[in-house]
């Protein structure tokens, strides 16, 4: 018979996955559809044109490299997941989200407010998920 801290570090650890995902899944959301506030330019390779979003909306998505990059990293030693961008990807998320003074870039934030948006359900899987493993054990 599994014990019950076993029990709920299983439940706990898959409900963190699921619970970044929901982050992850918002903050892509965000950039998608991103109001598009900011100047339309030209751009090249491939040539086309871009509306760029204005300072405090997420950014807009251009050729979907920022929305590919954002994934989960579950750290289930200490009972946490991480929502990231993937550097090798887009390397230009963190000067996104917090801006960039040397090149006078005001922050487009997408992954704070996906947090902000989506903490009491990312909270409300784990404890599902606490509560699921208790009731488990007491079968």
């Amino acid at each position: 018979m599994i014990d019950l801290a076993r029990l709920v570090e299983k439940k706990v650890n898959a409900a963190l996955i699921i619970a970044g995902e929901v982050v992850a899944t918002e903050a892509r959301r965000s950039v998608e559809n991103s109001p598009r506030g900011g100047v339309t330019y030209q751009k090249y390779k491939p040539r086309r044109e871009h509306t760029a979003s204005a300072a405090g909306e997420a950014p807009a998505t251009d050729l979907g490299f920022l929305v590919r990059s954002i994934t989960t990293e579950a750290d289930t030693a200490n009972a946490r997941v991480f929502v990231l961008c993937a550097h090798s990807i887009a390397p230009y998320a963190k000067a996104l989200e917090y801006g960039d003074m040397s090149r006078n870039l005001r922050p487009r934030p997408f992954l704070r407010p996906a947090l902000r948006a989506k903490q009491k359900q990312a909270e409300a899987i784990v404890r599902q998920a606490v509560r699921a493993a208790i009731k488990e054990y007491s079968k």
